[in-house]
């Protein structure tokens, strides 16, 4: 389900992934399985690329509503995997689980979305009813039972492992994703500009309208721009934003090339997502050698020194604003932003998550694999 034609998080991780395995042909193949407009199959070197015919999730460009079991258990009949991963809990998810108590092979699971509670908040926002108290008590029994028979459930920060604790989903490990450090690197000297980045899904689950509100009393006390990367279910609002302030640049989506093109030429990145499972868009800025203003509690934003990026508590424009202002009148060092970056390279954090897999799954690690920098 967090599989898009129009790139994501999770797509950049699974691809990165098959490129990296790539260098180990004598080691590895690996399956995906995803869905798409029609049922199909591509086989590139050590990869195989099924895809399931699913139904497209209204308003989300690029989704599809994963739904169907019977092709996705005939293919993994057919492939014999040694193990397998899981990247969202729905319908995909329960026919891992027949396929594992089939075969007797184990099934991982990469925790991508905050279920239930972002799913909560995008309709109920910031509401507390008691209708919203049942289902988010129901989702998280659901998930509980879905994961029971997980081999190992990898989150990206500590926040979000803290929060799957406090309800009952405790066979976790902390596994952060990565950045393309090579792709995403600092511009070659110059002074910042003030041209305030936003890169995401054009939802209000992103905290778009934050973003541009903070904008907005960021540009009534000084020069600045503000760019949107990213499509969804805002795109036509963004597009007459941008049409109607000569401030606003709105850039739909961009492949990882263009993008890391428009970071080097951003002065902060700016998010005001409240429930980021890791923040990979904040990776990709301190690569790049920009600082991040986002909000306590998302992703790693905690985990980043204040002098790179600042975790803002009080989810307001004006606090927001305050932050990104304080970057771009005193931008900090490129290259200390890129050193907080460097640590999560996706060979590194791909060796990790995979030794991890394999050593539980009681499967040889092969020779190289932990030689990853």
């Amino acid at each position: 389900m967090f599989w898009s034609a129009a790139g994501g998080g999770v797509r950049r991780y699974l691809e990165q992934k098959i490129a990296w395995l790539g260098g180990f042909p004598d080691s590895f193949r690996h399956l995906l399985v995803v869905p798409g407009a029609s049922d199909s199959s591509i086989e590139d070197g050590i990869a195989r690329r099924s895809v399931v015919r699913c139904p497209s999730i209204p308003f989300s460009p690029g989704y599809r509503m994963p739904v169907a079991v019977g092709p996705v258990l005939r293919i993994l009949s057919a492939w014999r995997p040694d193990l397998a991963e899981g990247g969202c809990p729905f319908r995909f998810r329960k026919a891992l689980s027949a396929w594992a108590a089939a075969s007797g092979r184990p099934v991982f699971d990469y925790y991508h979305a905050y279920f239930p509670v972002s799913y909560t908040a995008s309709v109920f926002g910031s509401r507390t009813t008691p209708l919203r108290r049942a289902l988010e008590r129901a989702g998280w029994a659901y998930l509980r039972s879905v994961y029971s028979d997980s081999a190992r459930i990898f989150v990206a920060s500590p926040v979000v492992r803290d929060m799957l604790s406090r309800h009952g989903v405790t066979n976790t490990e902390l596994a952060p994703l990565g950045v393309d450090t090579a792709l995403f690197r600092p511009r070659d000297g110059g002074a910042a500009p003030p041209v305030i980045l936003f890169v995401g899904r054009l939802t209000g689950e992103k905290g778009l309208g934050t973003v541009v509100e903070t904008y907005r009393a960021v540009a009534g006390r000084r020069p600045a721009r503000l760019v949107i990367v990213g499509d969804g279910i805002m795109r036509r609002e963004v597009e007459e934003l941008a049409a109607s302030d000569s401030g606003v640049s709105f850039l739909s989506f961009l492949e990882p090339g263009a993008l890391a093109e428009v970071y080097r030429r951003s002065g902060v990145l700016l998010s005001a997502a409240p429930a980021e499972t890791l923040g990979m868009t904040f990776l990709e800025a301190l690569a790049s050698g920009i600082p991040v203003v986002g909000l306590s509690g998302s992703g790693l934003m905690d985990t980043f020194p204040s002098a790179i990026a600042r975790a803002v508590d009080d989810p307001s424009p004006e606090r927001l604003a305050e932050a990104v202002l304080s970057f771009l009148d005193s931008p900090p060092d490129p290259e200390a932003c890129r050193r907080h970056a460097e640590s999560y390279s996706w060979p590194g954090r791909l060796a990790a998550i995979l030794s991890r897999e394999l050593e539980i799954a009681g499967l040889e690690v092969p020779a190289g694999i932990g030689d990853t920098p």
